[in-house]
Formats: structure tokens, sequence, C-alpha cells
């Protein structure tokens, strides 16, 4: 899901979205775009997404246990899969 999200929002052109996270694009902490940097539904949970929000909004205050220096952006997604997808951007005020 995550390669298919990636290609879907343009991080990477569609077909290489493979590529994009074979060179370490999605690694924490030196990638250029950090995924899942509290476990993803591989090694933290999914409580309807609230623990995503959750993570987001803590990298954004920056207490975030696996923090990404200077966030300003984050973006929660829910799919792509065969029921409803869903997406909130969020950012930093100013």
């Amino acid at each position: 899901m995550v390669i298919m999200q990636l290609e879907d929002y343009g991080f990477c052109p569609v077909g290489e979205g493979g590529r994009f996270v074979a060179a370490g694009h999605i690694r924490y902490p030196n990638g250029s775009i950090p995924v899942n940097t509290h476990g993803g539904n591989l090694s933290e949970a999914y409580i309807i997404g609230m623990t995503h929000i959750r993570e987001a909004v803590e990298q954004l205050r920056g207490t975030a246990v696996n923090q990404v220096a200077g966030a300003e952006v984050a973006l929660v997604t829910g799919g792509p899969a065969s029921s409803p997808v869903s997406g909130t951007l969020l950012g930093r005020s100013a």
C-alpha cells in the first residue's frame, strides 16, 4: 500500500515506487520523505487511523519519539484498498 500511495500522491512516478523505496527515500531519519515514523501498521497498531493522526500531530509539535527534523507538513492516508480511502493533510501554524 505504501508504494501505491507514494505513486498516487506524486512523490515518485507510477511504476517507480519500488525503486524509490529501495533507494532509501522513505527511511527515517535521513530519507527525503520519512514514512511510518511510529511503526505504521507493521510495528504499531491501527485503531481506525487514530494512531497515525496522533503521530502526525506529534511530528508537527516536535514531540514525536522518532522526530523528523524540521517537520512542517504531515500527510496521513488510508488506502488504497477495497474499502474507501482517505487523506488528511496537516501543517504547522505560522
